[in-house]
């Protein structure tokens, strides 16, 4: 056999497979780019962000051109390569669902396939109302109004802590004897809808509740819960004796629970973005991280406590407390020392704060037998924007103040003040326009209300 067709041959055999990923390579390089996926983005990135990932880099100049926003906000296509995303302009206010038509070209020119997305990010409501007959039950309100159980009626609900991803809530209940008990209940939220094409997407679909879960160990003598924006969950909890607290923790996503050797004074907070958390010590406020990062820690000294988280990742306000009785409220942030923002000889009962702290509320109560109720609104540098009275309110004991930032109001659980040796009457939902404090009473009452985050 002579040399020159072997050699053929093996150059025909060497060369094919270049060809073929040669022309693989090109019909690639003419296939038009693709959306892979487009999700809601984080807590920290504004109201209603989303981030898109594409088969390709794209001219994020051509999607700002191209694509449309029903209702027409203000908004902005930003990044660079195969992964970008849109986010609002401050200062708008959602009423509805959005409608997104994404259209665009990648980097060489070629056009995306036009897509339609309908983009809910509006936070439910999530109340315990009594019965008629006894008990009470937990209800979740719909952007409609509506209210639907999502639970049959109950001795007593303690607790409500909705997770962050949206995919459930947990709750505590009296049990017999005095104690507690720990609830999950899985929700189903679909806020993000893919039309399929040009197609009209339909609305998102309503949630879906499952069935509530036990957690722990059955009965408690206390609970405490707190859960971060990737759905782990923590419930710090003692047996019905003293002298056996304990701390379980539920990864996001994972099995649990797994028990945590934590020694804390006081209620432990998980950090919003995940592995952390926020834990009182006697000689002030330690940062603890969680399984499976390595173990951290590092203390924040004196004497205070965390109010409220922000939605930019490290942010928070603390009271603190000191000697000659005054409080202060403060915002902390990474690398840097707490800043104070207010103080005063009123007792500060909640606050809320939006983005990295640039807006903070906080109620203060003054008095004592009728207490007056004050909502105060601070910018980042401790200024107050506006302060006013809550006249013929007081605030539900144990509850909070939470920040909706899509339709920029905040929400509370107060109770009216009636005439003064009447009967209490039953708290209620308050809606709180964020920035003109106008008061919104629903006209349901409700002893615990939350914000249940879409998902």
């Amino acid at each position: 056999m002579s040399q020159r067709p072997r050699d053929r041959r093996w150059l025909l055999a060497l060369g094919l497979p270049a060809l073929l990923a040669l022309g693989q390579q090109q019909w690639l390089m003419r296939r038009p780019p693709r959306l892979l996926a487009l999700e809601p983005a984080a807590a920290s990135a504004g109201p209603a962000a989303l981030s898109a990932r594409f088969s390709r880099p794209v001219d994020t100049a051509s999607l700002q051109a191209q694509s449309r926003l029903q209702p027409a906000l203000a908004h902005r296509w930003h990044g660079e390569g195969d992964r970008v995303m849109l986010s609002l302009a401050p200062g708008q206010r959602l009423m509805a669902p959005l409608t997104l038509e994404l259209a665009g070209r990648d980097r060489r020119g070629l056009p995306l396939p036009p897509r339609r997305w309908r983009w809910d990010p509006r936070p439910r409501l999530l109340a315990v109302m009594a019965e008629a007959g006894g008990g009470e039950r937990l209800r979740l309100r719909d952007h409609d109004g509506r209210w639907r159980s999502l639970t049959p009626p109950v001795a007593r609900i303690l607790a409500l802590e909705p997770l962050g991803d949206g995919s459930g809530v947990a709750f505590t209940t009296e049990a017999g004897d005095g104690g507690v008990r720990v609830w999950r209940l899985p929700l189903q939220q679909t806020p993000l809808v893919d039309g399929k094409g040009t197609a009209a997407p339909s609305a998102p679909p309503p949630v879906q509740a499952g069935r509530a879960r036990a957690l722990g160990p059955g009965d408690l003598g206390f609970a405490h819960l707190s859960a971060d924006r990737r759905g782990a969950l923590l419930v710090q909890a003692g047996g019905p004796s003293p002298g056996d607290p304990q701390t379980l923790y539920w990864p996001a996503g994972g099995d649990g629970p797994q028990a945590l050797a934590i020694r804390a004074t006081g209620p432990i907070r998980l950090l919003p973005e995940g592995g952390a958390a926020v834990v009182p010590e006697p000689e002030g406020l330690g940062l603890l991280t969680l399984p499976p990062r390595a173990p951290r820690r590092q203390t924040l000294p004196g004497s205070r406590d965390l109010s409220s988280f922000c939605p930019q990742a490290g942010r928070a306000l603390l009271v603190r407390h000191w000697p000659d009785y005054r409080r202060s409220l403060e915002r902390v942030e990474p690398g840097r020392p707490p800043r104070q923002l207010w103080i005063g000889e009123e007792a500060l009962v909640a606050s809320a704060c939006a983005g990295g702290g640039e807006r903070v509320w906080a109620l203060l109560v003054a008095g004592t037998g009728r207490p007056e109720l004050t909502l105060l609104a601070l910018d980042r540098e401790g200024r107050v924007r506006r302060r006013q009275r809550l006249t013929g309110w007081e605030l539900e004991p144990g509850t909070g103040l939470s920040h909706d930032p899509t339709g920029d109001q905040l929400l509370a659980s107060l109770r009216p003040l009636g005439p003064a040796g009447a009967p209490p009457q039953p708290p209620q939902p308050v809606l709180i326009d964020a920035t003109t404090f106008t008061l919104q009473p629903l006209p349901v009452s409700a002893r615990l209300a939350i914000w249940l985050p879409p998902g």
